[in-house]
């Protein structure tokens, strides 16, 4: 199974997933409301590190202030104080993958590192000889990095996985929320009649993970029991009315599970309107409804990057401690459906907990995690010879597109030829003038990409599928987008933060973007790495058989300007032969089907 071996939460609330953990129970809060931050209008409700407990810290690690981002030093602290509690386990090891969960890594503007960059820098620290994995799926991020790990060590190519989700707060991130209006002036009440926004708060966690028996691991002996994605298929801002995408991740997690066992649910709880109403219609929907629920944003504020890991490791705390934790600020139920949710700290009763997690670009994520020490439900399998067949391949670029082999004639040049392609190909989806570069790219490829099989396959476009899923890997992720919503915040005498275009800067709403034309409600997945292309197989690989898809959308989109980008996609399947018991079955507890 895969367990978890070792961890650390370094947050404004405390050093220590202990300490953060009894501080929380306790009721305390680092969110602060501040008049002005960087120069900004406010008031601002925020948790934010205290910069001397990281220069402190950073002290105690012989971390270089000036060689590192503060976002890389944070990140590093954290995984360092985590391996530590591990000796046995040599970070430098070609065994060992790290996988880092963030929105933004800390980039707030030219200059600063992107996330693939700064991933590079935090592994080399550790002397790590792999190409780290930076998981950009915006809110959900965090529990993405924990099933990617999994899928990975499934995989058999990797001994441990070292997990790392962080995020700090900039102008760029907060003038974003802001232009959304999904921020709170006072501190966020999570489903509560009287919330009225989200807070936004810093900070970094690590979770070590690695492949053994309970009896091996420290601790309580956490493992993952399941883990699903799944995607609203709906809009890249607003989740679904009906929480189709929450609602498939949480039956997908839940498909054997032991009811009884599970001490609550721990939700995103965001206190925006229609996050919390939609996760209250997701545990309606799985009849789950009595079980205790609580969420964490109270405390910690909304953590981004971080929140998955960090939301992960309290609750695995407060099993331990037989504690179902306060939601902070919560009163009055405020969604439509019956919730079991308290603002103050009850018994508990069980050894496993519901995490659910979702984000912008329609992604949804659950996972369940135990602490129960039992014997493994499914045989351990050789799967290193799975293998993908790729039935169609569209390459795009400033002068060419080739479909399955075939060159596309094509009278414009440059950034003009998508658009030649929407108009020859497409015409009936004006939405795609509205978007960002990258998912202009992105979904044309798709477009093209998808005719080619319908037509060769004589299968019908926009039927929706559950078992198809999108996987898009690059390194320079939205930086078209993030160029422009700058330039929407740049002059604070002409200060005017662009909410459509603050959406754009996340690089996995292309992914949405094509679930959302196609009705694909598989799991989508953003990931920004250093020369992707030569990682693409195996990763489409483990997605396709964690998450049990039929097919996936996969491939490498590089947008780097309107001269030079680049996307090559392709249509995955696991090959015929693969589709049996012998390479599945000890996947089976992650098996998906459609609502």
């Amino acid at each position: 199974m895969i367990a978890k071996i070792s961890d650390y939460i370094l947050s404004p609330l405390a050093m220590g997933t202990h300490a953060n953990y009894m501080a929380v129970k306790e009721g305390k809060s680092m969110l602060r409301r501040y008049d002005s931050l960087w120069g900004m209008k406010g008031p601002f409700t925020v948790s934010l590190f205290e910069s001397d407990a990281i220069a402190a810290a950073c002290a105690e690690e012989g971390i270089g202030q000036d060689a590192y981002s503060r976002f890389e030093r944070i990140s590093i602290i954290a995984a360092a104080r985590a391996l530590r509690l591990c000796p046995e386990i040599n970070p430098a090891d070609e065994s060992v993958i790290f996988i880092i969960s963030t929105t933004k890594g800390g980039w707030a503007g030219e200059g600063d590192p992107l996330p693939a960059e700064s991933a590079g820098k935090i592994a080399g620290r550790f002397g790590n000889p792999n190409r780290p994995l930076v998981i950009c799926n915006a809110c959900i991020s965090g529990l993405c990095a924990q099933t990617e790990a999994a899928a990975a060590l499934e995989s058999g190519r990797w001994k441990h996985a070292v997990v790392i989700g962080a995020d700090i707060l900039t102008p760029f991130i907060l003038s974003g929320f802001c232009s959304l209006n999904a921020t709170s002036q006072q501190p966020c009440r999570p489903f509560d009649e009287e919330r009225c926004g989200l807070n936004l708060g810093e900070a970094a966690a690590c979770i070590i993970y690695g492949e053994r028996s309970p009896e091996e691991c420290r601790g309580a002996g956490w493992h993952i029991v399941s883990g699903a994605l799944s995607n609203d298929a709906f809009h890249v801002t607003n989740p679904s009315k009906n929480a189709d995408g929450a609602y498939i991740a949480l039956r997908s997690t839940l498909k054997g599970a032991d009811m009884q066992d599970i001490a609550f649910i721990n939700v995103h709880g965001t206190a925006t309107l229609f996050n919390d109403e939609m996760e209250a219609v997701a545990i309606d929907r799985a009849e789950i409804a009595e079980l205790p629920v609580n969420g964490l944003k109270g405390f910690f504020g909304h953590t981004l990057g971080a929140a998955g890991i960090i939301e992960t490791l309290i609750s695995m705390e407060a099993v331990e401690d037989k504690t179902v934790l306060a939601t902070k600020g919560f009163d009055s139920l405020g969604v439509s459906k019956k919730t079991n949710i308290s603002g103050l700290n009850r018994k508990a009763h069980g050894n496993a907990f519901i995490k659910m997690m979702s984000g912008f670009g329609g992604c949804n994520a659950a996972m369940l995690f135990s602490m129960k020490k039992e014997e493994e439900r499914v045989e351990k399998t050789d799967r290193t010879s799975a293998r993908l067949d790729i039935t169609h391949k569209i390459t795009v670029t400033p002068k060419e597109v080739i479909i399955d082999g075939l060159s596309l004639q094509t009278e414009m040049k440059g950034g003009q030829i998508l658009k030649e392609m929407y108009r020859k190909y497409v015409k009936d989806y004006p939405r795609f003038y509205k978007m960002d570069p990258l998912c202009k790219l992105g979904f044309i490829a798709s477009e093209l990409l998808l005719d080619a099989e319908s037509k060769a396959e004589g299968t019908t476009r926009f039927s929706g599928s559950c078992n198809r899923g999108v996987l898009l890997v690059g390194s320079k992720g939205s930086i078209c987008a993030d160029m422009a919503y700058l330039q929407t915040i740049r002059h604070p005498e002409n200060y005017y933060p662009s909410p459509s275009a603050f959406i754009y800067t996340l690089p996995n709403i292309v992914t949405g973007e094509i679930a959302i034309r196609n009705g694909y409600h598989g799991a989508t997945s953003y990931i920004m790495m250093q020369d992707g292309e030569s990682e693409l197989e195996q990763l489409m690989l483990q997605a396709l058989l964690y998450y049990k898809m039929d097919s996936l959308v996969g491939g490498v989109i590089e947008m780097e300007g309107p001269e030079n980008f680049k996307a090559v996609l392709h249509i995955a399947r696991r090959r015929a032969e693969q589709s049996t018991n012998e390479v599945i079955k000890k996947m089976k507890r992650y098996g998906r089907t459609c609502a």
